[in-house]
């Protein structure tokens, strides 16, 4: 008997093994796409008329509230003065009215002069102020649109496009002479945004939070973010999901419209990982040997790729299963005799 199963060990195929290990595996979620500023806005001119001066060139950096064109405002300066002037008249006018009521009221009093005169001096220094009131909204509409010839920057940002150069005639309304595409359009880059698309697939694995890495190769620069907006809408076509992470951008380095690659980090979960060297079969169906009773035993399994050389499996094994690998893995059938020996070169852990 020790004869035959000495025999019984040299007719065994010699096979080395691998463990199913448990581990934390963090695959980042990637995809890609534009820079975009935090801010656009195409700037047009608030009163109808002609562009007299334009203040900035492309490029130029501006500061929030620094005068950027100026349409012509030569009729406003005269309608602000006339305006002036009237509100003078009716200041007049209302002084007046006050005193010829102040003068039939003590008249009143003394018996001169009647009720109904009184009121009329009434009704008169009513009017008078109500004329008043009116010739001031007049001046600060005027005014308004006088301050308003001179558009100014909205907040800090750069100057991105020139539409159109002074004597063009441009209007409020849309589709005015000059167009409406405005005069000036203006970018605030100092906090920009990657807008991303990633597959539909990974929506689960990441939230609001979320840390990410934006790769911008045009620019060799990498930048630690996080996910900032999850748009609602998945795209029905091409079966993705928007994010925007941001950036920030005090040296205005990273500009609109460069090309992003995203990777978003979501949290590392627990999973069984066996090396790629162990599997047998097809996509459709894969399956792995192990040792029982010093025979191969076939063992379906089901199994994620990793990487090139690691699987997830997610089911038919347990953790700490031994499966066997080796050059004479392709030789093996149900029930072969096997023998598993030491890997050349791994270090005997048993000694």
């Amino acid at each position: 008997a020790p004869e035959q199963a000495a025999d019984a060990g040299r007719d065994a195929i010699a096979m080395f093994s691998e463990t199913v290990t448990a581990e934390e595996l963090a695959e980042p979620v990637t995809g890609t796409g534009t820079i975009a500023a935090h801010k656009t806005t195409a700037l047009g001119p608030r009163v109808d008329g002609i562009i007299e001066e334009i203040f900035v060139r492309v490029g130029d950096r501006v500061k929030e509230g620094q005068p950027l064109f100026r349409t012509r405002d030569a009729e406003w300066r005269l309608k602000v003065a006339e305006l002036e002037n009237h509100v003078k008249l009716a200041e007049a006018d209302v002084r007046n009215a006050q005193k010829a009521f102040n003068r039939s009221s003590e008249l009143h009093e003394k018996g001169f002069v009647s009720s109904g005169n009184l009121d009329d001096a009434r009704r008169g220094r009513d009017a008078a102020n109500a004329k008043l009131g009116m010739a001031k909204a007049q001046l600060a509409s005027a005014q308004q649109m006088l301050d308003d010839c001179v558009v100014t920057a909205p907040f800090d940002g750069v100057i991105t496009a020139r539409d159109v150069d002074e004597g063009t005639f441009m209007a409020t309304r849309m589709g005015g002479m000059g167009g409406p595409g405005g005069v000036l359009e203006i970018m605030k880059i100092d906090i920009v945004a990657a807008i991303v698309n990633v597959p539909e697939i990974y929506l689960s694995k990441f939230e609001v939070g979320t840390k990410a890495t934006i790769h911008i190769d045009s620019i060799g620069r990498s930048y630690e973010s996080y996910v900032a907006i999850i748009n609602d809408r998945v795209d029905h076509v091409t079966r993705s999901v928007e994010i925007r992470l941001p950036i920030r951008n005090e040296d205005y380095e990273v500009k609109p419209g460069l090309f992003a690659r995203v990777e978003v980090h979501p949290r590392p979960r627990h999973v069984l990982v066996l090396p790629r060297a162990a599997l047998l079969g097809t996509e459709a169906a894969r399956y792995v040997f192990v040792s029982e009773d010093g025979k191969a035993k076939r063992v379906n399994v089901a199994v994620r790729q990793i990487d090139a050389t690691r699987v997830e499996v997610l089911d038919g094994l347990e953790e700490n299963a031994v499966t066997l690998t080796g050059p004479n893995l392709p030789l093996l059938v149900e029930g072969m005799p096997v023998r598993i020996e030491m890997r050349p070169g791994a270090a005997d852990l048993t000694a």
